[in-house]
């Protein structure tokens, strides 16, 4: 299966007006779209080249700019790399969206707030492959695009948005785009986060997504979920700087023992719980757990202290993605559990 992720030359690495050589790093900027007062959005790029042929892996973190986790787990999984020793190359864009992580958002607020209807699509996740003459999130797609577009395969790293929390999951291009998906999976294992999705319905499998476009341009590409938006979890990172580091030791970039996680559940589809009622939500089962048809997840409790819902398992999965809001109103999600 890994013969199925190109290799590159060991050779100058150009990223805009930026060349590494073999054996270097750099750190660059890409100029992104232009303010109204004239300031330059730009996109941070750090380039590490290696001296030995091999795949050049594309890393993302931070299209929803309160995606924090990700930076962090990029930052410290790639300062641990000696370009002397590398085989291949990494092109890795720990920010993808600035005026989103600027805003703290998994949105650039200040640009929605102004002109909703030009911001529509407004959300970059969604809009790949991108428009380099469209509106800003189409522009910012375009950018990331001009980039994965030139890489072997690719690992896009998101959080849920505030008031979600995910165990650390690969989540699948859907497997009907052919032998890419499949090395997509390939990578998936050497990455050995615990938990894998594979499905073939949903949002993560739309047309549009960054993992998906990119899978469909022979680019091996998944989405990694992990921790909870808004927060830096150093549980989180630590597990994120670990699956990082097996996927490049997987791809023989880097030397070392992979080193696996401690379950090891492959899911066939999501299933998304939503509150029939509104009040206080208490979280019951321990996020990562399996749980049989009929087990406690939640209660739902009103303001006057009543229970007004129970909330239990509508059949047997993994509780892969809880709710961490305190309060919930009908039609709220309150956990997603991953069907087996």
């Amino acid at each position: 299966m890994i013969s199925r992720i190109r290799k590159h030359d060991a050779a100058p690495l150009t990223i805009g007006a930026t060349t590494v050589a073999p054996g270097g790093r750099a750190r660059t900027q890409l100029d992104l779209i232009e303010l109204a007062d004239g300031a330059m959005v730009r996109l941070p790029v750090v380039a590490i080249n290696g001296v030995r042929p091999g795949p050049r892996i594309y890393l993302g973190a931070a299209i929803h700019g309160d995606e924090v986790n990700g930076v962090a787990i990029l930052a410290e999984a790639l300062g641990a790399i000696d370009p002397a020793a590398l085989a291949g190359s990494i092109v890795c864009v720990p920010v993808q969206h600035p005026l989103a992580f600027h805003a703290d958002h998994r949105i650039p607020l200040s640009q929605f707030m102004k002109s909703p209807l030009d911001q529509a699509p407004m959300d970059a996740w969604t809009c790949f492959p991108g428009n380099a003459a469209g509106n800003l999130a189409e522009r910012v797609a375009a950018a990331l695009f001009g980039l994965i577009r030139h890489c072997s395969c690719a690992i896009d790293i998101h959080t849920p948005t505030r008031g979600g929390r995910y165990v650390p999951i690969a989540i699948l291009p859907s497997m009907a785009l052919g032998p890419a998906a499949e090395s997509a999976a390939w990578l998936a294992d050497q990455f050995a986060s615990g938990y894998i999705m594979k499905t073939n319905s949903g949002m993560y499998v739309s047309n549009g997504i960054l993992c998906v476009e990119a899978t469909r341009a022979a680019i091996p590409s998944f989405t990694f979920e992990i921790g909870e938006g808004g927060h830096l979890e150093r549980i989180m990172i630590d597990e994120g700087v670990r699956c990082v580091r097996n996927a490049l030791i997987g791809l023989d970039m880097i030397a070392g023992e992979r080193r696996p996680a401690a379950t090891n559940y492959v899911m066939r589809d999501f299933l998304g719980i939503r509150a029939r009622r509104g009040g206080l939500l208490h979280t019951e089962a321990k996020l990562g757990s399996i749980v049989e048809r009929g087990d406690l997840l939640a209660r739902i409790v009103d303001i006057f202290g009543d229970s007004v819902e129970t909330v239990t398992a509508p059949e047997p999965g993994v509780y892969v993605r809880a709710t961490t809001l305190s309060t919930v109103s009908t039609g709220e999600r309150v956990a997603t559990l991953g069907l087996l």
